[in-house]
């Protein structure tokens, strides 16, 4: 007699869109810092498109780390209706 079953299934954040939105927001920082030569009283341009540059610079860094996986699974295995229960923890990582 064997069964499996899984009892929990998680995946830890990082990949998904993170790459996209960091790519993203590092061109609008390149933008705001050496294109745009507009002066406001309000906002810095310069130091905003840095700080965008340093923010999207941090998510790509996030996101090629992969995502992470990670599951237990409990197995029953016996004969003669004797069950010896067996966990198994399976850790995943895409490196991609």
């Amino acid at each position: 007699m064997k069964r499996d079953e899984v009892v929990a299934s998680q995946v830890q954040p990082g990949g998904g869109g993170t790459l996209g939105v960091g790519v993203l927001l590092a061109v609008v920082g390149a933008i705001l810092t050496f294109a745009v030569r507009a002066n406001t009283t309000v906002i810095n341009l310069p130091i905003a498109g840095v700080i965008l540059m340093v923010a999207g610079g941090l998510l790509i860094w996030h996101g090629s780390k992969g995502r992470r996986r990670k599951r237990i699974i409990t197995r029953e295995e016996g004969p003669n209706g004797v069950t010896n229960t067996v966990r198994q923890t399976i850790e995943e990582r895409d490196i991609d």
